[in-house]
C-alpha cells in the first residue's frame, strides 16, 4: 500500500511539472551536445544524423539536445566542461583537444597530410584509435567518431598571398597551439592565439588580419563581409573528434553503448560528406561576394614550415611522424 501511495505522489510530481508520465520513465537519458557552428554546417549536419540514430534506435530513452552557434560557450570551455560532467558532449578542433592529450598537436603541423581524405585513413587506423583510447584513459574523454572541417586555406584582409614573402608582417590568429604559432612565425606572419568565436570581431576591428580556416567556415560565418583574400594552400586538415563524457557513456546499458558508438561512427561519414559538398561550393558563394581567391604553388610554403616539423620530432617523437606517414603510404 505505502509503494502505490508513493508511486501516485510521484506521478502527480511529473504531471505537475507538465511531463506525461509516460514519456518521464521513458526517458532515460538526456544529452546536452555544444558546437560553436551554426546549424547547416558540416559539424552540424553530422550531429543531426546522430541525434536522429540514436533517438530511434534507443526508442527515446536517449534524448539529445544540441546548442549551436556557441550557445553553452567557445570550444576550450565546452571541452572543460565535458571533462568535468557538466556537459555531455561536444565537437572540437584537435588543437584544442591537444591539451588534454599532447600528441594531438601533431594533427596541426601544415602538409602532415597528403589529402583530407587521407587523413581519414590516419584517423580511423591504429593511430586515432590509440590517440582515442588515451584520451579516455587520460581525460575521460570518449571519441565517438573523427570529424572535419575542412582543409584551411589562408585568408586575411590587406592583400594577396602568393608566396610566404607576402605574409611577412600580417597579424595572424592562431589557436592554443605550439605548431601553429611556430609554423605562421616561420612563414613571416605575427601569430596571434585567440579562441575562435572572437576572430570575426578581431577582424573587423583589427586586432588581426588574418588567419587560416577552410572556405567553408570563412562563408558560413559570413567573415567575407570583412576579409577580402583568401589562398589556396590546404595548409592543414581541420580534424575534430566528437567527444563524450566517458561516466554519462558508461551510464548506458551495454546495447545502447553499441548503439551510440554505431551511430558516432555514421556522423562521421555524414560530416565528412556534407563538409565536400559544402567546399564544392563555398569557392564560388564566395567569389560572388567579392573576395579574391587565388590558387598558388605550395612548394616555399612546404619549405617554410620544414624547421616546424624537425621541432616536433624532438617534442613529439619521430616515430608518431614516421607511423602517420607510413599510414598513407596507400592513399
Amino acid at each position: 500500500m505505502r509503494i502505490g501511495l508513493m508511486a501516485t505522489a510521484l506521478a502527480c510530481v511529473m504531471l505537475a511539472g507538465g511531463l506525461p508520465v509516460s514519456q518521464a520513465v521513458a526517458q532515460d537519458y538526456n544529452w546536452r551536445v555544444a558546437v560553436v557552428t551554426p546549424e547547416g554546417h558540416p559539424y552540424n549536419l553530422g550531429l543531426d544524423a546522430f541525434k536522429k540514430q540514436v533517438e530511434e534506435g534507443s526508442g527515446g530513452k536517449i534524448e539529445v539536445t544540441v546548442f549551436p552557434s556557441s550557445q553553452l560557450g567557445g570550444e576550450v570551455e565546452s571541452a572543460k566542461n565535458v571533462q568535468l560532467g557538466t556537459l555531455d558532449m561536444t565537437i572540437i578542433s584537435t588543437s584544442n583537444t591537444a591539451p588534454f592529450l599532447k600528441d594531438l598537436e601533431v594533427f596541426g603541423l601544415p602538409y602532415l597530410f597528403k589529402s583530407l581524405s587521407c587523413s581519414y585513413e590516419v584517423l580511423d587506423g591504429p593511430i586515432g584509435q590509440g590517440m582515442a583510447q588515451a584520451l579516455r584513459e587520460k581525460a575521460g574523454l570518449r571519441v565517438l567518431g573523427w570529424y572535419t572541417f575542412g582543409m584551411r586555406q589562408l585568408f586575411n584582409t590587406k592583400r594577396p598571398v602568393a608566396t610566404p614573402a607576402d605574409m611577412n608582417g600580417l597579424l595572424f590568429r592562431v589557436p592554443a597551439d605550439q605548431l601553429a604559432e611556430d609554423s605562421y612565425r616561420a612563414l613571416g606572419a605575427n601569430p596571434i592565439p585567440m579562441a575562435f568565436p572572437e576572430m570575426f570581431s578581431a577582424l573587423q576591428q583589427g586586432v588581426i588580419d588574418g588567419a587560416d580556416n577552410p572556405l567553408i567556415t570563412l562563408h558560413q560565418f559570413k567573415w567575407y563581409e570583412v576579409v577580402k583574400y583568401a589562398s589556396i594552400t590546404n595548409t592543414a586538415a581541420g580534424l575534430s573528434p566528437l567527444l563524450i563524457n566517458e561516466q554519462a557513456f558508461s551510464n548506458l546499458p551495454e546495447d545502447l553503448q553499441t548503439l551510440v558508438l554505431e551511430a558516432g561512427q555514421a556522423s562521421a561519414e555524414v560530416n565528412r560528406a556534407a563538409e565536400a559538398e559544402a567546399t564544392s561550393t563555398a569557392r564560388a558563394a564566395l567569389e560572388q561576394e567579392g573576395v579574391q581567391i587565388d590558387d598558388v604553388d605550395v612548394s616555399a610554403f612546404r619549405a617554410g614550415v620544414e624547421p616546424v616539423f624537425e621541432k616536433a620530432a624532438q617534442d613529439l617523437g619521430a616515430d608518431l611522424l614516421g607511423r602517420i606517414e607510413a599510414a598513407q603510404s596507400d592513399c
